[in-house]
């Protein structure tokens, strides 16, 4: 059986039963949500606003208001006593079948979990995975996980062709100074000028190279290492590279 709550407990479930009641008026439902929500005393579950107050709050005349206090009144949703208008106000206050009504549908809404047992501790199923003897779950193991554990060719030290190709930039062959730069970084490293690498290309009917970047990288950069990779691949690939030799003849 269910038991009457305090109606601040059921005070949601009141207001949407109120709202789906398709045989009150609009005006009605603007009377009864004003005054709940704006004049009903939490502890004592009354409120006292005058037909004024209520009329100048949500724009209905004093007749419409009362026409809308005996509805509400006559469909059971307040219970209201009057008062004689001399300091004592009419008196309001949901009626004990409403807040009945909230309460049971309060009830069926509630969900109660047990989280422990009688003896106390947490519940947890006493059947262990048919995929373990031990207890627990083992699952097989995933392919694309265990790849993506691996280290880095760069952090291991793995062969230079495993490394992943950079994104290229076009770099024009009129841009000079951006060009000087690239050449002088080729002959700090000891590498033929960029014509030797096959990267020539056009963009455009515009010539210029295929570079990793538009300026070279700084020293000890984390690019350099990669910038580096990205040309000896070129010199062994382009069968017209010039290598510089070590000899004091120049090249052989």
């Amino acid at each position: 059986m269910t038991v009457s709550r305090p109606f601040r407990e059921v005070k949601l479930q009141w207001l949407q039963q109120l709202s789906c009641d398709a045989e009150l008026s609009d005006n009605a439902k603007c009377v009864a949500l004003y005054i709940i929500t704006t004049h009903l005393n939490g502890h004592t579950e009354k409120a006292w606003p005058s037909y004024q107050t209520i009329a100048d709050a949500t724009g209905k005349s004093v007749k419409t208001i009362q026409r809308a206090i005996r509805e509400l009144e006559a469909t059971d949703w307040f219970d209201v006593r009057r008062g004689n208008g001399v300091g004592h106000n009419t008196e309001y206050r949901p009626s004990a079948s409403s807040i009945l009504r909230a309460s049971e549908s309060r009830e069926k809404t509630d969900k109660i979990v047990r989280l422990y047992p009688k003896k106390g501790g947490q519940i947890c199923p006493e059947r262990q995975s048919d995929m373990s003897l031990e207890g627990g779950q083992k699952r097989p193991l995933n392919p694309e996980k265990e790849i993506n554990k691996k280290p880095n060719a760069r952090g291991t030290g793995q062969p230079s062709g495993s490394h992943q190709s950079m994104p290229l930039v076009f770099l024009m062959a009129g841009q000079t100074s951006q060009v000087d730069r690239w050449l002088a970084w080729l002959a700090k490293h000891r590498m033929p000028p960029l014509a030797a690498f096959g990267i020539e290309t056009k963009n455009s009917g515009r010539g210029g190279y295929r570079l990793p970047s538009y300026w070279p990288p700084s020293e000890d950069s984390p690019e350099e290492e990669a910038c580096l990779q990205f040309f000896r691949e070129r010199i062994s690939k382009s069968s017209n590279a010039i290598r510089p030799s070590s000899s004091a003849g120049g090249v052989s």
